[in-house]
């Protein structure tokens, strides 16, 4: 009975979907290599952490000091799960194969693991999301992505994005596309026209016409701030759907 992380190492879709990696060159399957190998590097740190492979994903259930009140994990979990990431990563573990690494919040008791599964599988999806293969995210560092992910329903999500953000929501649209990118741009400076232009590098005018052009598809949000957090949390939505 102590305190414990569940670290959910998955291998990342696009290198487990080519045929021929599924197989090692000895001969043994991949995914079995990928468990050997957390198993290899769990051990001698953690003798008493089990570690489990399933079908695509290794789970392992480190021991974890508490950091703070509210479960969160200390910089030594985050060293140590980027220890075990590095020496399993290449041939020195289990070989070329890119994975994602989720970390959940400290479980102080046996019955607070099941969820404290759950936080890393959201932790390996939606930093896999965010930054892409071969991710590491803890599930306290995901921000405003881990009130998404509570959202049980992923329909209402896409509708929320859709009628905040019009026209703007179309992911295969080209011009949809890049005035969403000056949204984003846009709020990541709080509104901050000359910044905005040396990013993305628009003259100011230019810019000002894409800001007139936003605001009369989506409302004044220059000026409404409850709008500007619609709007943000719309483009995460987004995000998260890999648009």
């Amino acid at each position: 009975d102590r305190p414990v992380v569940v670290v959910v190492a998955e291998l990342d879709p696009a290198a487990e979907d080519r045929p021929e990696p599924l197989v090692a060159p000895v001969g043994r399957p991949a995914v079995e290599r990928f468990a050997a190998a957390w198993q290899s590097v769990v051990r001698p740190r953690d003798p008493h952490a089990p570690v489990v492979g399933f079908h695509r994903e290794v789970v392992a259930v480190l021991g974890a000091p508490l950091h703070g009140s509210g479960g969160q994990t200390g910089p030594g979990v985050d060293r140590l799960v980027r220890d075990l990431v590095r020496e399993v990563t290449g041939d020195g573990g289990g070989g070329r194969r890119s994975f994602g690494t989720g970390v959940s919040r400290v479980a102080a008791t046996p019955v607070q693991i099941p969820a404290a599964y759950e936080q890393a599988r959201t932790a390996v999806r939606v930093g896999r999301r965010m930054n892409g293969p071969g991710s590491v995210a803890h599930f306290d560092g995901l921000g405003v992505f881990r009130l998404l992910s509570l959202v049980e329903d992923p329909a209402e999500l896409r509708s929320f994005a859709a009628e905040t953000l019009g026209d703007l929501a179309k992911v295969d649209d080209e011009e949809a596309r890049d005035l969403r990118r000056t949204l984003e741009v846009l709020l990541e400076t709080n509104l901050n026209v000359a910044e905005t232009a040396r990013v993305m590098h628009f003259h100011y005018n230019t810019l000002r016409y894409r800001i007139a052009k936003l605001e009369r598809m989506l409302g004044p949000f220059t000026r409404d701030a409850h709008l500007r957090l619609s709007l943000h949390l719309a483009l995460q939505v987004l995000r998260m759907r890999g648009a």
